[in-house]
């Protein structure tokens, strides 16, 4: 991605919300020439990611209800 620096100056949030999400870093440009590269942190390429991987995950079974070990957790003072 490619962004002039009057586009940044307009629009920050946006920009930087669409490098997170895409994960692809984004050029800065003054005058034409680059100046900046803004990049996502490592590690922190987008929450749809994970949720793409987590949503291809197969359902497990669960031994014990979730209520029923909050009552426990709850009868021992947790």
């Amino acid at each position: 991605m490619i962004f002039s620096m009057a586009e940044v100056n307009r629009k920050p949030n946006q920009i930087i919300n669409r490098v997170v999400d895409s994960g692809e870093p984004a050029i800065v440009l003054k005058h034409g020439k680059p100046i900046a590269e803004i990049r996502p942190l490592l590690g922190n390429t987008g929450h749809d990611k994970a949720f793409a991987y987590l949503s291809t995950l197969e359902p497990v079974a669960v031994a014990t209800p979730l209520e029923e070990v909050l009552r426990e957790g709850r009868s021992h003072g947790l």
